[in-house]
């Protein structure tokens, strides 16, 4: 009879172990829900004035999602590619290089192109080295932890990066760069521009916390039906 209670004991304790990771997964989707819904109205009330010089932009306190207009000479010898970038269902690059402004050496998006082929050959980048006007939004590179950095130095340009990290292209290209993404947005016939503030709606975060809370309710069922049909065996 012991073993009985302590085995019923042990399915209860299992169900509601996973009763309670579900819906904490589900209460996790709604909060990053309610987080994508303030930053898309934070990017709506920001993107809806006036272009600002990157000065001005990086003077203030949350820069992010910020349209600039600025005047710059890019080191086109420089050229960073970010690796895996996927537009219209096609594998390619992100183009990067450091851009010298007045408010000092950025990293500027110039946007995506195909990838040559499949054998991971890097795509021919030609960058102006001539003064001239760039409008964008200003960017904060977010850090991936499931994506390793393969690059640790450059011998020879572009070179191929896994991710952005502002600390790590400084080393690469030997400047001291500022903290902020240019993601260039103004038409261009060589890239393909686009800027993906959000990549994620927030009704998918909806969608995913009412499967983990459906998950949730059909583990309890499940789990309740077969504890009371296994005490029933032994009445």
């Amino acid at each position: 009879m012991n073993q009985v209670r302590a085995s019923k004991l042990i399915a209860i304790v299992i169900t509601s172990l996973c009763v309670m990771a579900m819906c904490s997964l589900g209460f996790w989707q709604l909060d990053r829900m309610a987080q994508k819904q303030q930053r898309i109205a934070s990017i709506t009330e920001k993107q809806g004035k006036e272009s600002l010089s990157l000065i001005d932009a990086l003077s203030m306190k949350a820069p992010e999602d910020r349209i600039v207009s600025f005047e710059g000479t890019p080191n086109g010898d420089k050229v960073l590619l970010l690796d895996n970038q996927i537009h219209e269902q096609r594998v390619g690059y992100d183009v990067l290089a450091p851009v010298q402004t007045n408010a000092g050496w950025v990293l500027v998006n110039y946007g995506w192109l195909p990838a040559p082929d499949l054998s991971r050959s890097l795509p021919a980048v030609k960058i102006s080295h001539h003064s001239q006007q760039f409008e964008g939004v200003v960017s904060q590179p977010s850090h991936n932890p499931l994506v390793k950095e393969t690059l640790t130095s450059a011998s020879r340009f572009p070179a191929r990066i896994q991710q952005i990290s502002i600390s790590t292209a400084s080393e690469l290209l030997s400047l001291n760069l500022l903290p902020y993404v240019v993601v260039l947005t103004s038409k261009n016939d060589l890239f393909v521009r686009r800027y993906n503030s959000v990549v994620m709606p927030p009704e998918k975060h909806l969608g995913y916390a009412i499967q983990w809370f459906g998950l949730a309710i059909a583990a309890a069922l499940i789990g309740g039906f077969a504890i009371m049909k296994k005490g029933r065996q032994y009445e």
